[in-house]
């Protein structure tokens, strides 16, 4: 960042287009660095996607600079406006923008990965009902969000890493009522980490070792029926065949063959859905199906049609596991 900015000053300017701008450069950076920290949750979208993280981060922050519906200030002006205490000095600028680009970022994420992954959705959905029922708070640090209790004091940033908490005893995943307060404990009495549990980590191991309990916190009617992670993508699968066999197929916008091969790529990024996620390149599922196929005769004739399958295909999931159908 430059530090010739007078970060004060921008945000008591942003009626002029330079100090704006100014603003504008500076959470793009902040946005950027949060993004590079978080580079493993949005590689596969990126790549899917063909984006950069540059055009990432001006996405994230967008949002910070739309007008507000009741007034015409934009959002982070309201934000400056309404800080408490109020902001005086460079530092507590430079808190202010991080903080707000933080939880911009960490939204920005949430709703990607929400849209990519169906199950990852849900029981996001879950935890946090957990979080807000119980009484613990969630928190921001170096661009990642973590469970504490709500009395609890930071002290240090000893935070655990993934691969540590992959180490966490499977058992104490397993009760929904004290996952927080079991996973809380371990860390305070069992290591030398701040006690302070992972969101994004929390929500991928229980994907992985305990699924069905955590479709619903409470079921509230018997329509809600808790799936098998299989059974709700074959059900989806299913779903989205017909789609390629009456939309395509029969209308004869694709030869049998090449129904085929979609069939089977559509059947190896289930697999993926369910063992964390769609890998770059939708070329590459169709590509060993397809002989000859290079990546200008994927994108002319079979991208368009893929990508509404899959996404098809999650959205069939994700109402699977609310219990619409």
């Amino acid at each position: 960042m430059n530090k010739n900015y007078n970060i004060v000053r921008i945000l008591n300017e942003l009626d002029s287009q330079i100090s704006l701008n100014h603003l504008i450069d500076i959470c793009q950076k902040i946005a950027l660095s949060y993004l590079h920290f978080n580079y493993k949750k949005v590689y596969k979208f990126l790549k899917n996607e063909d984006l950069t993280l540059d055009e990432l981060s001006i996405d994230a922050i967008a949002p910070l600079f739309l007008k507000d519906k009741h007034n015409e200030n934009i959002s982070i002006r309201n934000s400056f406006i309404n800080w408490d205490p109020p902001i005086k000095t460079e530092d507590d600028a430079l808190y202010f923008l991080n903080k707000i680009v933080a939880n911009r970022v960490e939204q920005y994420l949430y709703s990607i990965l929400r849209e990519e992954d169906p199950f990852f959705s849900k029981i996001l959905d879950s935890v946090n009902y957990i979080v807000k029922s119980q009484g613990f708070k969630k928190i921001q640090s170096l661009g990642k969000t973590y469970i504490i209790r709500n009395d609890y004091k930071i002290i240090d940033t000893s935070f655990i890493d993934h691969l540590e908490f992959e180490r966490i005893p499977t058992i104490l995943f397993y009760d929904k009522k004290k996952l927080i307060t079991n996973l809380l404990e371990y860390l305070e009495n069992q290591t030398n980490f701040v006690s302070a549990v992972p969101l994004n980590e929390l929500i991928y191991r229980l994907k992985h070792i305990n699924f069905a309990d955590f479709i619903y916190v409470e079921p509230s009617d018997a329509k809600n029926r808790q799936f098998e992670m299989d059974e709700l993508v074959t059900l989806a699968l299913n779903s989205t065949l017909k789609k390629l066999n009456t939309s395509y197929t029969a209308k004869g916008k694709l030869s049998e063959e090449e129904s085929k091969s979609i069939t089977k790529a559509l059947k190896d990024m289930c697999e993926d859905l369910m063992n964390g996620g769609i890998n770059p390149g939708l070329y590459n599922y169709l590509s060993p199906y397809m002989k000859d196929l290079n990546n200008e005769m994927y994108k002319q004739n079979y991208h368009n049609i893929i990508e509404y399958l899959l996404k098809s295909t999650k959205a069939h999931i994700a109402e699977n596991i609310s219990g619409k159908k």
